[in-house]
């Protein structure tokens, strides 16, 4: 299995909060895990490369939300503020769990007394309220060691199978793939072939490549995508035509890939 990433986001203006996200990062290794400090790598320029696409690949996100200052909202009396990255942080680990539609291991700790907001006010993210930042430690160790990190021993063995078979894949076959995975909206869905082929002529014509070409580059790809078992034909038992479709033990994994990657058509 590769190396499973946390990503982790805490205070950093004290020696106290500092010495705290140590401590935690040094339990997430101890169970075999490496955290992504996200507050190392908070300006402007680092954001895309490494923000984002830590948000893309971490497992989980651990958040600790210690005391920023008073704000004071219309209507309401006075409160204690928190990181607002944090909470954004959150926001966007709450839509990656919508779209990849599966549960992402998320845990909350917030110094007492702090006011939640935007997503965390509405979220079910149960945050655990902290005085002392020792609570903090042993329920992390615990919740790192728990259910949510268990690793499925046929959905490792499926994963390895299938990294194997992705790196098979050049990239006209990768893009075969894409092309694919671009017609289908869930598992088990067909696509015609010749959909795929027209697609795969449109986008190699506008790199300027001659069409004798590409047809010899179409059947290589085709045929490799399929040798390697990442693609299955049908029949259309209607017309005949050849249909094209992404086994449904790989298409998870293949949209997960894709998505790392930040590939687009």
């Amino acid at each position: 299995m590769a190396e499973r990433l946390v990503f982790v986001s805490y205070g950093l203006l004290t020696d106290e909060e500092r010495s705290l996200g140590d401590q935690v990062a040094a339990v997430i290794r101890e169970h075999g895990m490496r955290p992504f400090i996200a507050q190392e790598v908070h300006s402007a320029g680092d954001l895309n490369s490494n923000v984002f696409e830590a948000v893309q690949t971490c497992v989980a996100f651990l958040g600790i939300m210690q005391k920023r200052g008073m704000v004071a909202f219309r209507d309401y009396s006075p409160t204690e503020r928190s990181s607002v990255w944090i909470q954004q942080e959150f926001a966007i680990f709450c839509y990656r769990a919508f779209v990849e539609r599966r549960a992402i291991p998320m845990r909350i700790y917030t110094e007492r007394g702090i006011r939640r907001e935007g997503v965390m006010e509405i979220a079910m993210a149960n945050p655990i309220e902290f005085a002392d930042s020792a609570e903090i430690l042993a329920d992390v160790d615990k919740w790192l060691g728990g259910p949510d990190f268990d690793e499925h021993p046929v959905l490792s063995t499926r994963e390895e199978m299938f990294k194997r078979r992705f790196k098979g894949a050049n990239e006209d076959g990768r893009l075969v793939l894409e092309l694919v995975a671009a017609h289908c909206t869930q598992p088990g869905d067909l696509v015609q072939s010749h959909t795929v082929r027209d697609d795969f002529y449109a986008i190699l014509r506008e790199e300027k490549v001659r069409d004798e070409q590409i047809e010899s580059r179409w059947r290589e790809a085709y045929a490799s995508v399929r040798a390697i078992g990442l693609t299955q034909d049908a029949e259309d038992k209607t017309t005949g035509n050849p249909r094209v479709w992404l086994p449904k033990q790989w298409f998870q994994l293949l949209l997960d890939e894709f998505r790392r990657q930040g590939r687009r058509l």
